[in-house]
């Protein structure tokens, strides 16, 4: 297993702090974050929950079947519905009352669907799991819509999820994919990092993407990758065998063997159609001494 963990929660906790909190005295929003996040312990607190919050990597593991959600209506989704329908799942895990980050991750996750040309319900499915168990429902609507009016392509409430559920089945799915938060009963709000998870259709762990933006390219290769044959052209499958993720960078960078093999088929093609022109020229040259 691959234990892979965001930047700012690899970094040393003691620094994190601090820069935090600097950053925090320049802006008035980010002072105001700076004190919903204070726990009530002090500064060791702080540190200690930072150890907490990081990501393991599960790749090729499955999410569990069978678990149920609930939508901002209060109705009953069925992971079951999403999985086994030929396409790739996008899930993020946060939460709508977060201050900042959560909203940072969907917008970005709505550029990289807008610049890569990529459309829900045709591309991918959308699921949005709000790790809050007492998520507002009129919040988790509204971060629906406005995710779903900024798609350019345009997308139904079907074709990309918000929802909730009970803290066991919340637990169960973080778990399964690796994603560790933590909670701070005093501001009530929750540090987690900014990650998104690409499966493939049957529920495979697939690709995690990191930060609040990922690019277009990376974005669509890792659709293409999950989809499994079934997302893309026939050409986004022969670039995507050109690229191979890089665990330490964390994006898709050219794999030079590809293009070793594929510069040594094109050489081989020349030789064989210079070795028929000259066969078929030696050909007319003994047709016409006969003649």
């Amino acid at each position: 297993m691959y234990r892979a963990t965001h930047l700012w929660a690899s970094a040393s906790p003691r620094i994190l702090l601090g820069l935090f909190l600097g950053l925090a005295a320049m802006t008035p929003s980010l002072a105001h974050a700076s004190k919903e996040l204070t726990f009530p312990q002090g500064g060791e607190a702080a540190v200690t929950a930072l150890q907490n919050v990081e990501v393991i990597e599960r790749l090729g593991e499955k999410v569990p079947a069978g678990l149920v959600f609930k939508d901002g209506a209060g109705q009953r989704v069925e992971l079951d519905s999403l999985l086994n329908q030929g396409r790739p799942i996008v899930m993020t895990l946060g939460y709508h009352r977060c201050p900042m980050l959560c909203g940072l991750v969907l917008d970005g996750l709505v550029k990289s669907v807008n610049e890569s040309d990529s459309h829900p319900g045709r591309d991918f499915f959308g699921l949005s799991l709000s790790i809050d168990p007492e998520e507002d429902g009129k919040a988790m609507a509204d971060a629906q819509k406005k995710v779903l009016t900024s798609i350019k392509a345009g997308a139904t409430p079907e074709q990309w999820q918000f929802v909730t559920a009970d803290p066991a089945t919340i637990t169960q799915m973080a778990e399964a994919v690796g994603f560790k938060y933590q909670y701070d009963p005093q501001s009530k709000l929750f540090a987690h990092n900014a990650v998104a998870f690409v499966l493939a259709p049957d529920g495979t762990i697939s690709r995690y993407l990191y930060g609040v933006e990922t690019s277009a390219r990376d974005f669509r290769m890792a659709l293409v990758e999950a989809g499994r044959g079934r997302v893309g052209t026939a050409f986004e499958r022969v670039v995507l065998s050109c690229f191979k993720y890089d665990p330490i960078g964390r994006k898709y960078a050219p794999y030079v063997m590809a293009f070793v093999r594929i510069a040594a088929s094109l050489v081989l093609l020349a030789l064989v159609s210079l070795l028929a022109v000259l066969w078929r020229k030696e050909i007319q040259m003994k047709r016409r001494r006969v003649a």
